[in-house]
């Protein structure tokens, strides 16, 4: 079947051979820093995944249950159905895979699982560093004419307003309540069809995101007119299997597009950061080094400054004064993993006093390929995974782009819908997957031999952004409401939407079309005030704000302030913490939440009600109960984690999930 041989995502596991010997002064294997060594048990590992994978449910938990929910299992995934935890069955959990449930869907969505309409758009919010924009807008394009060949759905691309599918490369927590697991096992997940977060589809940026057969290196100038590098060629009569400074005096990294540059000169500049940068506000001018940045000297790229790990640079000499940045793309030779993500292999470099001239398995008993990014292991301790095969972007968004448009995972193990991962050099959709679309949105009249359609492209948007959602300057973003990821508290206070963070305030009026600017301090319009707020409610009736901040609460009215005083003397029990939500009705009573509790105040008496807590689950089905934002607006009630929000009903119905910053914010999505 096809090359998302389906999402079925490609078992890359350590072998259990017996290793070499070694020499004396070589350990057999030795911890790396910033590995995670998992000590979970098989057992506690076959829990964890059919719990996550929709088998078994947490009120579950006999042997009995257990071996229903491998059965279970092992039928889904066309195994031996053996209901025991064999061989066969832990090495299919081992699987890299997709991350949507088999049994089930994602616990927040309900509703019909397919879109109302047929010309379906879609937005790319970020790229990923491991392969040129070009070759990752082709891969979308080409996941989605999978489907549109087979159905009468068309996919147009857009680069401003809100599309039907969000496309985002995000790190392990990356803003939904679904994180991924690092390098390996979660590849990529997506919503079924809905407004908001649903129909979007998310890849894990610690993946190495290849067209599944290892690095794809497009070049730049030159004379091959932006050919792929060719590896290995031959320069010089030596072969090369990675892009190369030889015969140059400027440093520039480069390589061949034919076996044999000796024979064809056909050549181009491989990613460099010294030949572009991309993203940022420098319209991809190279970098300067050295810069400065906060009083600091930088002679390379650095992730100084960004909380998301990405690598960026100065392009003038002097980023405090200039504040002029780009994003570094990653070398051909750039680590995945380790503790140097995205940094380039430093050949030769020292590990036990040994000189390395290439990637090498010492110290590792999985015979994993790794190298050091600086010259000496021993001293720095820095590195990181050479690059594999990698995973085929086109094959794993193609499955993905399945469940945007509603699709649930298949039990033919050919079908693009399975839910693991293999590599398929000659990708066909299996008849299975063409079954499962038709039924949704009936047949095409023919297949369309065109990618799908897209519209202009602003020039504006010509260097993709770097962030898993706006770009984010590698500086203190509080200044800039859009560039916050998680805020303190948001309140509807006096008639607006406050939004708090640090120290600072934004407003925000139900007549708002763009996002707020210029912050006001909290100090400078409620003295008194810590500089975090959990939570915040104004009374309707006697339009007292009552402001919470860990164990105490504050009470402003038109003429006085009172507090701090401790939540105590609300009658909340000690082992309340902190108030993480609130809001007043029209009643006299407000509601204080705290995770998967909550809490009813008479605001006369400033005294808890007899009666709770009550559980959030049980009154507000459907929110998430680690919620760090609850407030009421509009009539609304609306629970944050994160990024996103969502929106329930005066009926306490769940109607929206949706970004914090888009929806609410209005913030610009280009």
């Amino acid at each position: 079947m096809g090359e998302l041989g389906v999402l079925a995502i490609v078992a890359i596991l350590c072998s259990r051979g017996h290793s070499v010997p070694t020499n004396s002064k070589t350990p057999l294997s030795i911890t790396f820093p910033g590995e995670i060594q998992s000590s979970m048990t098989n057992a506690e590992l076959a829990e964890r995944y059919l719990l996550q994978f929709g088998y078994m449910t947490q009120e579950q938990g006999s042997n009995v249950t257990l071996k229903n929910a491998l059965t279970l299992m092992q039928q889904k995934l066309g195994l031996t159905r053996t209901g025991v935890l064999d061989t066969e069955t832990l090495e299919a959990m081992r699987r890299p895979r997709c991350g949507f449930p088999d049994i089930g869907k994602f616990n927040t969505f309900d509703g019909d699982l397919k879109w109302d309409h047929n010309d379906i758009t879609y937005r790319i919010l970020s790229y990923s560093p491991d392969l040129d924009p070009e070759v990752i807008d082709d891969a979308f394009a080409r996941a989605f004419k999978v489907w549109s060949d087979v159905t009468p759905l068309t996919f147009t691309r857009i680069y401003s307003g809100e599309p039907d599918i969000n496309i985002l490369f995000g790190p392990e927590d990356h803003g939904d309540p679904y994180p991924f697991d690092g390098k390996d096992g979660l590849l990529a997940h997506a919503y079924p069809p809905g407004p908001g977060v649903q129909g979007d589809a998310h890849f894990d940026e610690d993946e190495f995101w290849t067209l599944g057969t290892g690095t794809v290196v497009k070049t730049r100038f030159g004379n091959a007119e932006g050919a792929l590098c060719h590896f290995p060629f031959i320069f010089d009569g030596q072969s090369y299997s990675s892009c190369t400074t030889s015969g140059r005096s400027d440093g520039l990294p480069w390589c061949s597009t034919t076996p044999s540059y000796d024979q064809d000169k056909k050549y181009g500049f491989c990613p460099s950061e010294l030949l572009y940068t991309y993203g940022g506000n420098s319209e991809g001018q190279p970098c300067v080094f050295p810069f400065i940045f906060d009083g600091v000297s930088y002679n390379g790229c650095t992730k100084e400054g960004r909380q998301d790990g990405y690598r960026w640079c100065s392009t003038t000499a002097d980023y405090d004064q200039d504040q002029k940045y780009g994003f570094c793309p990653n070398r051909d030779t750039a680590v995945i993993g380790g503790n140097s993500q995205g940094e380039p292999c430093v050949f030769p470099f020292t590990f036990q006093g040994k000189r390395f001239n290439s990637c090498t398995t010492d110290g590792r008993d999985d015979r994993k390929l790794w190298c050091a990014t600086t010259s000496s292991y021993d001293q720095d301790r820095k590195w990181g995974f050479c690059p594999d095969q990698g995973y085929s972007l086109f094959l794993v968004a193609a499955h993905e782009f399945g469940h945007a448009l509603g699709l649930e995972h298949s039990e033919v193990q050919d079908a693009l819908m399975y839910p693991m991962y293999s590599y398929v050099k000659d990708f066909q959709l299996h008849e299975d997957d063409v079954r499962g679309i038709q039924y949704l949105y009936g047949t095409g009249s023919r297949p369309n031999p065109n990618p799908p359609k897209s519209t202009k492209k602003p020039l504006a948007t010509k260097s993709p952004r770097r962030t898993t959602t706006r770009p984010v300057r590698p500086v203190d973003p509080a200044q800039d409401a859009c560039k916050v990821e998680k805020f303190d508290a948001i309140a509807d206070l006096q008639g607006a939407l406050h939004f708090f963070k640090d120290g600072l305030y934004w407003t925000l009026t139900p007549r708002s079309k763009n996002a707020p600017q210029n912050p006001q301090r909290i100090s400078d319009t409620w003295p008194g005030l810590p500089s975090r707020i959990d939570t915040a409610f104004q009374d309707p009736t006697s339009k007292s704000i009552f402001f919470f901040s860990g164990l105490k609460f504050w009470q402003y009215t038109a003429t006085s302030a009172l507090g701090p005083r401790s939540i105590e003397k609300l009658g909340l029990n000690k082992d309340v913490e902190s108030i993480m939500g609130s809001f007043a009705r029209d009643n006299g009573k407000a509601l204080l939440f705290n995770g998967e509790r909550y809490w009813r105040l008479n605001l006369k008496t400033l005294t808890i009600d007899n009666g709770y807590p009550r559980q959030t689950a049980a009154d507000y089905p459907g929110v998430p109960g680690d919620s760090h934002d609850v407030f009421l607006y509009q009539g609304n009630y609306y629970f944050c984690q994160d990024q996103y929000f969502w929106r329930v009903t005066s009926r306490k119905q769940q109607d929206m999930v949706g970004y914090v910053s888009y929806d609410l914010l209005h913030c610009p999505q280009n």
